[in-house]
């Protein structure tokens, strides 16, 4: 009877996943990526791409004395640069004005020959360049290496698991790219998008790393009640606290384009703090059903509230190091801006009353909220299906 009512349960959960869906159907519609971002500006039949290139050699450099802010613009330098671009433009090279500063990279680091360059260029109609400029330094090497050395830890060290974490990882980054940010676009709820985002990755992921079991479904239960239960308490403290929760420049940048100007800003930063817990929940809820499991298989035939019981008490060690790794991640994305608010002076009481420092401290403690409740809810299942488990064998 076991396997059957394993099969019974597991496809409940798939008609749970599948019935957000549907009940939603705003949420599953397809998007058609906008691309007339520019042309109504052009009067030119140009089109504009990005396109790989190599610093050939520096034709000339100038300091720039005469600019208008000197304190600002001080140590800045024109380059005249030569670059030989990748396919499919390899035949061409171009000449372009390149602006570095030697004091502030933020402004623009200079270049030397060799250095590979990002080249944002506006093509014709005979596939000849219009006019370019460098826009970013090539960093998709390095990119590629970390990447390539991450894949391979998790294959060595985690070996099958190491494959389903992977499988894990691109799911979700398939889901956020292809599916999750093409329907927000097109008019879909951020908040049920990333809600649907999340339950898809528990209950695909969960079985990935931990196999298809009644861990896995506990693991999968505890989960998506931590992830729910963030966002609504994201929801009630965003709402109370009258928060945009999303930084300002983006914001004006997103309202001022007419294909996302009616986005819910609100909706988008409850999605993300959906998304942002959902990875350190998951793993407090597999770790807390491994060792159920692990506790009813050594002890023989515990009672349910014993198992309980040993979930909470893994569950209490987890708690303090997850939630703390949560508040870390949160507080080192803000850093920079913590240190720039500090250094004008800025009065704490401002500082803890500015939107986005209240957006990440809500954004953290919801997180860690949805995770400490998590544990007695995985606890709970992981009891009563593994505990059933023991009784049945």
């Amino acid at each position: 009877m076991e396997r059957p009512r394993s099969i019974i349960c597991w496809l409940g959960l798939a008609v749970l996943i599948i019935g957000m869906g549907l009940l939603f159907p705003a949420v599953i519609q397809a998007a058609e990526p906008a691309d007339e971002a520019y042309t109504e500006f052009t009067e030119i039949d140009t089109r504009e791409v990005y396109v790989r290139g190599e610093v050939v050699r520096i034709l000339g450099e100038e300091e720039l004395d005469d600019a208008l802010d000197w304190e600002m613009n001080q140590g800045m330098i024109m380059q005249i640069v030569e670059v030989s671009l990748a396919n499919p433009y390899a035949d061409q090279k171009i000449t372009v004005e390149h602006t570095a500063s030697k004091t502030n990279p933020i402004l623009g680091s200079s270049l030397t020959p060799g250095d590979k360059v990002i080249v944002f260029a506006n093509i014709d109609s005979q596939n000849q360049i219009v006019e370019a400029f460098i826009a970013n330094p090539n960093r998709s090497g390095t990119v590629k290496a970390m990447v390539l050395a991450f894949m391979a830890v998790l294959i060595i060290l985690g070996g099958r698991k190491g494959l389903g974490a992977l499988f894990t990882i691109m799911l979700t980054g398939v889901l956020l790219w292809f599916w999750l940010i093409p329907s927000i676009l097109n008019g879909a709820s951020p908040t049920w998008c990333g809600a649907l985002v999340c339950a898809v990755v528990a209950l695909v992921g969960t079985p990935m790393i931990s196999g298809f079991n009644r861990t896995s479904m506990a693991a999968i239960l505890g989960s998506i009640a931590g992830v729910i239960l963030a966002g609504v308490l994201a929801s009630l403290a965003g709402g109370s606290a009258d928060i945009i929760g999303v930084d300002y420049e983006h914001a004006n940048l997103l309202l001022s384009m007419p294909a996302t100007a009616n986005l819910n800003l609100q909706g988008i930063f409850l999605a993300g703090v959906l998304i942002g817990a959902l990875g350190a929940v998951m793993d407090t809820s597999i770790s807390i059903a491994s060792a159920i499991r692990e506790f009813a298989e050594i002890h023989g035939s515990p009672t349910r509230y014993n198992l309980w019981r040993a979930g909470m008490n893994v569950g209490k060690d987890v708690m303090g190091m997850m939630s703390s790794t949560l508040i870390l991640a949160y507080t080192g994305g803000a850093l920079a801006l913590l240190l720039l608010l500090v250094a004008n002076n800025i009065p704490a009481l401002n500082i803890m009353n500015w939107d986005m420092i209240v957006s990440e401290i809500i954004r953290s403690l919801a997180g860690s909220i949805g995770l400490c409740l998590s544990i007695p809810v995985t606890a709970l299942a992981a009891s009563y299906l593994v505990g059933k488990k023991t009784e049945e064998g």
